[in-house]
């Protein structure tokens, strides 16, 4: 006959199993997350691809765009150029190399390479496929928008949201994860999501691209940039354990 306690110990057991089970299926589930989600994103930059490269999205992307510059409120415009003006000509490079600099400057070297290697993977991979796809961009003779002057070559997908997404988004991880002040932390998250929300809108109100050219870049940025916080995080919990690793090596030596 089992003892009483014995059916205690083994019912605890079998309860702690459970539970140790129940987290390990809830945490297989949320690591499966990223990759469904960069999965969907892809899919759906497949999609607007094949739409555009059918040649079925004229007629919509020119609905839209006259829609969105239809709307003129004052002040309107100027946020539009505003909120591209980052992702033009010398200003953008320097832009990427001062904030991959202060990285470095602060110690964060991790941080700093993937914020060089986010830009420049969007930088590249926007160059690839405008070379590939070569859609010709909006013009006001031939398409009857407003253009304003500022961008030229091909318009698929927009180079602007591409790097904007991954390279801002990485940031706004940062300073969600790494910043300490409050104040400071909202400030900079509330910049760095408004750039990444307002600058498709901005691409297409100024007639520099296509409405489909924004939307392929949102979804490819977002699958680029999952990939890309995925891949840090393994590389930052690789430095976390080396270093605990080398701490607990040094006050054994210590104490030896």
């Amino acid at each position: 006959m089992v003892a009483p306690r014995q059916v205690e110990e083994q019912l605890v057991d079998t309860i702690d199993s459970r539970a140790e089970l129940a987290r390990h299926r809830r945490a297989r589930w949320r690591g499966r997350l990223p990759l469904a989600l960069a999965l969907a994103t892809l899919l759906g930059f497949a999609l607007v691809l094949l739409f555009v490269l059918l040649g079925d999205a004229a007629a919509l992307d020119r609905r839209v765009t006259l829609a969105v510059q239809g709307v003129a409120p004052p002040g309107l415009l100027a946020l539009m150029v505003a909120v591209s003006w980052p992702g033009f000509g010398l200003q953008s490079p320097l832009i990427i190399l001062g904030v991959a600099a202060f990285l470095f400057w602060r110690r964060l070297r991790i941080e700093g390479a993937f914020a060089l290697l986010a830009a420049g993977g969007a930088g590249l991979l926007d160059a690839l496929l405008k070379g590939l796809v070569r859609r010709p961009r909006p013009a006001a003779a031939l398409d009857g928008v407003i253009v304003h002057p500022g961008a030229s070559g091909n318009s698929f997908p927009s180079g602007h949201v591409l790097t904007y997404l991954v390279f801002c988004g990485f940031l706004a991880y940062l300073a969600y994860t790494l910043m300490r002040r409050a104040a400071l932390r909202r400030a900079l998250l509330a910049l760095l999501l408004g750039l990444i929300a307002l600058v498709g809108p901005s691409r297409v109100y100024l007639g520099q691209h296509w409405f489909t050219d924004t939307i392929a870049s949102y979804l490819l940025g977002t699958a680029l940039l999952v990939v890309l916080l995925v891949a840090y995080r393994r590389v930052k919990a690789w430095q976390l354990a080396r270093a605990a690793g080398t701490e607990g090596v040094g006050r054994g030596a210590r104490g030896g």
